[in-house]
């Protein structure tokens, strides 16, 4: 089977197409995810956004008045983050699984196993990967900087230009040629991180193609989303209330405000849950079509 890029940046559509059930799933899920990040952090969001108004107001710009903000965000990060990586992993897992294993299709594809292990394993390494790339690329790059502005000579910051250019050139191509590690491991059911570079040799054009189609229909997607959703939420009374219950107890926010919370996570989780697949579903597709000359019936079905 060919590998047509046009042809797996639309996989997304297919599989909700296929499976609607699996959206159902999908948004149900994010639904879930939604309300217990709420459940756990819904009042320090709050008095994030409160004390992030407060700052603005007094034009306060000194390093410790950003303090107490960067404490309350990191507090609420420590406990989004865990669970993000979590529900990114089954999501991702899902889609993969819908596109590569489609028989598997009780639970919408959902599935707390050793695929989603796997999937998050490598979803860290490569997390790693590009975050150890970022510390040594832009330090360099600012070096570079801070040398060239110790000398005085305005010229060389073509250099740092270039530099900055390379840097991001290397994540783009990077990015790319790893881009097929967790179909490789949905499909093989082990560990494969760099199986993607032999997989992605002579493909990378159509692969960033591919993925810029993606994220476009994502972009069209979420603004159609948008659309919809801003005539509900202004029906359900919107968001901008929250910051008066600021210190007020879950139970007092919810009762409070729960019309707009409720078309929030409702809007967000259909919507999040179609633009995981859109995004997500091409790599499969293509990693699919790529290895199609293999005779296995249940991943290329």
């Amino acid at each position: 089977m060919a590998f047509s890029a046009t042809d797996a940046a639309f996989e997304g559509f297919r599989v909700v197409r296929r499976h609607p059930m699996a959206l159902i799933f999908w948004s149900l899920f994010y639904a879930v995810m939604m309300v217990a990040a709420l459940a756990l952090v819904g009042g320090s969001i709050i008095g994030l956004m409160n004390a992030a108004e407060g700052l603005e107001s007094s034009g306060a710009s000194s390093p410790e008045a950003f303090m107490p903000i960067l404490g309350s965000y990191m507090a609420v990060l420590a406990v989004v983050l865990p669970v993000s990586m979590i529900a990114s992993a089954m999501i991702y897992a899902a889609v993969s699984r819908a596109v590569l294993h489609p028989s598997e299709s009780a639970f919408g594809y959902l599935r707390l196993g050793m695929d989603e292990v796997r999937v998050l394993v490598v979803s860290i390494v490569l997390a790693i990967v590009f975050m150890v790339l970022s510390v040594v690329v832009f330090g360099v790059i600012g070096i570079v900087a801070g040398m060239t502005q110790a000398a005085d000579m305005p010229a060389l910051w073509l250099l740092v230009v270039l530099l900055g250019l390379a840097g991001v050139g290397l994540f783009i191509w990077l990015a790319v040629r790893l881009s097929l590690a967790v179909p490789i491991t949905m499909a093989e059911r082990r560990i494969s991180i760099f199986d993607s570079f032999a997989l992605t040799k002579g493909r990378f054009w159509p692969l960033l193609g591919m993925s810029l189609l993606a994220i476009v229909l994502s972009f069209v997607v979420s603004l159609l989303g948008s659309l919809v959703a801003m005539p509900l939420q202004l029906l359900a009374g919107g968001l901008e209330g929250l910051g008066q219950l600021d210190g007020e107890s879950l139970p007092v926010i919810l009762q409070t405000a729960w019309p707009a919370i409720a078309t929030w996570i409702g809007v967000n989780a259909i919507m999040s849950a179609l633009q995981v697949a859109v995004v997500y579903a091409p790599f499969s597709a293509a990693y699919r079509d790529i290895k199609g000359g293999q005779p296995n019936a249940e991943v290329f079905g």
